[in-house]
């Protein structure tokens, strides 16, 4: 894999978690912050500053078909870092990263616990493949959580 980021210890198949139940977003962040915590890879703080970086900088991106989120914090917060690939069971709204006062339905979450300067590239990485409209439909047909996970890893490496 290029750019220098291993996909394998970021993404945590034990993180992937397919049609989680969440009524909104905070669900969701506060379901995954109590999972991260438990393990061992994020601070005490962490929830808080991921709850005030989405009120302030909220990171849905509206996608033809269906968005997607990537909410994330600043690296004091984590221990040690992953990426979580989550699929909802039911999309919920999420505040759009171009217009904070906008909100989309978001079905697909990546949770981004990173700790060095590469999370720029990795955003780029990203957002490349969430224009891949194969891939999405991919992580949208999986049926189980094994096959969601092998979906997300077959993203494409490469900088826009």
């Amino acid at each position: 894999i290029g750019l220098g980021i291993p996909a394998e210890p970021l993404f945590r198949s034990s993180y992937t978690i397919l049609d989680l139940e969440a009524a909104d977003c905070k669900q969701v962040m506060e379901h995954m912050a109590g999972i991260f915590l438990e393990k061992g890879y994020v601070k005490d703080s962490y929830l808080g500053a991921l709850m005030e970086r989405e009120e302030k900088y909220p990171t849905a991106i509206p996608l033809p078909v269906e968005s997607v989120a990537i909410p994330h914090t600043m690296p004091e917060h984590i221990v040690r870092e992953f990426i979580a690939p989550i699929r909802l069971a039911h999309p919920v709204e999420w505040g759009e990263m171009s217009d904070p006062s906008t909100t989309t339905p978001v079905r697909m979450i990546f949770m981004l616990g990173l700790l060095g300067k590469e999370h720029i590239e990795l955003l780029q990485v990203l957002v490349h493949n969430f224009q891949r409209q194969e891939w999405l439909d991919k992580l949208a047909a999986a049926k189980t959580e094994d096959e969601f996970y092998d979906a997300v890893m077959e993203l494409e490496w490469k900088v826009i």
